[in-house]
């Protein structure tokens, strides 16, 4: 005999409990608020799909996160890693077509600081999520690599990829005290001569190396005189790799030191301590950096260490990628800029 229990109906705890059941449907459960790097407090309901990243270093993070395959929209200047020149573009840092970022109907727009104002309103105002991700030195780009994971439902690839660029970092530590580490000039372009001073990129790349920046009391980037860079006379010399006008692998910058009789007198050309790091590498804010930041450790190591450098006049093959651009003016002027508007 089987008894059957008479259910006590609640009309109230009735519609208390489908209000509970719908809300459960209703409120994305993978919903996420965060602060970006223009502090502004932005949510995604959902994990977004289609990205759109309007930084060549964003997209090197989530590159560096899979996330290759959710890109829908590019810079022109984007070009690492090779897996995204199938994306399609939508324009270069200042001439972002607003028009083409919203036919991508992206679920995310990635920002940066070289990004012009009005472009993200602009996008904001078309009803697209925009946060800005603006590295300002490494330390910045590691928490920004959490931060494009917890964005996009990648937070154990981030983890991962934040402790593994830490660990690194820890890994190449200053090789000298700090009263008598090297003096290192970071030159982004030698006509006139355009170097890295403090609050930049390359500042932090230095330090994690185990130099002392030799011009830190210029502001950001600017142009020093060749009096003033011969009386710095700093003991490594750090180039941006390429500069020439075709597509063969060569290094302008450090040809030029190495062979103008106007450098001839500097302890770096003279022991052979000049060393160009591939542009790209060293003046974008994503994973890449540490690659520059212990290559630039393996030139201090070589010079406390060993004393000896390359001959005079030859960029070692391994550590200078080429560069082509569509001629000296365009790469003068594409470099001031970046550095200028970078971080």
């Amino acid at each position: 005999m089987i008894s059957r229990t008479t259910p006590f109906h609640n009309p109230r705890a009735t519609l208390i409990a489908a209000l509970l059941l719908v809300s459960c449907c209703v409120l994305p459960v993978s919903a996420v608020t965060v602060t970006d790097d223009a502090g502004t407090h932005v949510t995604l309901n959902a994990t977004p799909q289609r990205i759109v990243s309007l930084a060549p270093s964003n997209t090197e993070i989530l590159a560096a996160l899979g996330l290759t395959g959710r890109l829908v929209g590019i810079t022109d200047a984007c070009n690492y890693p090779p897996e995204v020149n199938t994306v399609p573009r939508i324009g270069g840092y200042s001439a972002i077509s607003t028009e083409k970022v919203s036919a991508a109907r992206p679920d995310l727009v990635i920002a940066s600081d070289i990004t012009p104002a009005e472009t993200t309103a602009r996008l904001r105002a078309l009803g697209l999520t925009v946060v800005v991700v603006a590295p300002r030195n490494i330390d910045d780009m590691i928490r920004d690599i959490r931060l494009v994971g917890a964005l996009t439902g990648t937070d154990a690839e981030a983890d991962r990829l934040a402790w593994n660029l830490s660990s690194r970092l820890a890994d190449v530590g200053p090789v000298q005290p700090a009263g008598t580490r090297p003096t290192i000039a970071h030159v982004v372009w030698n006509n006139p001569l355009y170097v890295s001073g403090n609050d930049t990129l390359q500042n932090d790349v230095i330090e994690h190396a185990g130099g002392t920046n030799a011009f830190f009391r210029v502001s950001g980037w600017g142009t020093v005189s060749l009096e003033e860079f011969l009386m710095t006379n700093p003991d490594i010399i750090i180039v941006n790799g390429g500069g020439g006008m075709d597509n063969k692998t060569r290094d302008v910058i450090l040809e030029d030191f190495m062979t103008r009789p106007q450098y001839a007198s500097l302890s770096a050309v003279k022991n052979h301590h000049v060393y160009a790091v591939k542009t790209d590498t060293i003046s974008r804010a994503g994973p890449r950096i540490v690659d520059a930041t212990e290559q630039v450790a393996a030139d201090v190591r070589e010079m406390t260490q060993t004393g000896k450098g390359e001959p005079a006049g030859v960029a070692p093959t391994a550590r200078t990628p080429g560069f082509c651009a569509a001629g000296t003016v365009l790469f003068i002027a594409a470099s001031v800029f970046l550095v200028q508007r970078r971080r």
